[in-house]
């Protein structure tokens, strides 16, 4: 009779035992901060003030490139893997991409004509190469690898942006709109390595990409309290230093185009220049 007792005893133990070793795996992990956060969960974006046709004055559009190695816009780009509640700008691109949330257009035109499938852009930026390597089993006989080199979000260093610059004079304020995003890789020889320039990877339409900016948010360096979300950091703060490659012109022609070296520098400050007249001009009297 004893012995009974003691097996069900037993049995009852181990059953308490993994019943609460399948709770303790089962649950959330513990909170790794002192406070839960909800700014940025289920959040909506902000919405832009409409604007009608014969309100606008003065329009032109602007094509930026924002270079990620620039002290202020090294936040786009680190960390390179997520860190707890940090994620880089194009890891969350990527993200979006996969889940389908977001809508990759093909980059050869940036009117967002063609749209893409993820799995069409991965196809098309997966490398697949045929090289000689020695066989480390028999020294000084060669041997064929397939190597293959997939996407990386590290690869891109740099986004070019497209928006308009208006003036709406029923506000009397001058105001932009972001229309699109492009990621520009990073391109470097197959053989010797040396960098070859940067690729245009496909364009996002920003409009329909706010739903997943307005709740990611963005590194702040000065105060992790007082984060921005990408859409913030896009849309209304315009929290990043960018230069001009190319505004609406009669041969629409990109700066590179017809200047090189450190004139391009010189010609994209000048452009900002003249935006800022014709700014100036207006309110003059």
């Amino acid at each position: 009779m004893k012995k009974i007792v003691i097996l069900l005893f037993v049995v009852c133990a181990a059953n308490v035992w993994q019943s609460c070793k399948a709770q303790v795996l089962e649950s959330k992990p513990p909170l790794d901060n002192f406070y839960e956060k909800v700014n940025n969960v289920g959040q909506e974006p902000r919405p832009y003030v409409n604007v009608r046709h014969a309100d606008v004055y003065y329009a032109t559009r602007i094509w930026r490139t924002i270079d990620f190695r620039e002290k202020m816009n090294q936040y786009f780009y680190y960390p390179t893997q997520p860190v707890q509640d940090r994620i880089s700008f194009m890891t969350m691109v990527n993200r979006g991409l996969r889940e389908g949330s977001i809508v990759p257009y093909d980059a050869i035109t940036d009117d967002f004509t063609r749209p893409m499938t993820y799995e069409e852009f991965i196809s098309a930026n997966t490398n697949i190469q045929e090289k000689e390597v020695e066989d480390l089993n028999n020294p000084g006989e060669m041997i064929r690898r397939i190597d293959t080199t997939s996407f990386s979000p590290e690869n891109v260093k740099m986004i070019r942006i497209k928006e308009d610059y208006f003036v709406d004079k029923q506000r009397s304020i001058r105001d932009i709109r972001i229309l699109g995003i492009c990621p520009l890789m990073q391109v470097f020889d197959d053989q010797t390595g040396e960098f070859r320039g940067t690729k245009p990877l496909f364009w996002l339409y920003y409009p329909d990409c706010r739903d997943l900016f307005v709740n990611t948010e963005s590194f702040n360096r000065h105060n992790s309290a007082m984060r921005l979300s990408y859409d913030d950091v896009f849309a209304w703060k315009r929290f990043f230093n960018s230069y001009i490659i190319k505004i609406d012109n009669q041969q629409d022609r990109f700066v590179q185009e017809y200047a090189t070296g450190q004139q391009i520098m010189i010609i994209a400050e000048q452009l900002k220049v003249q935006l800022l007249n014709v700014e100036q001009d207006l309110w003059e009297f």
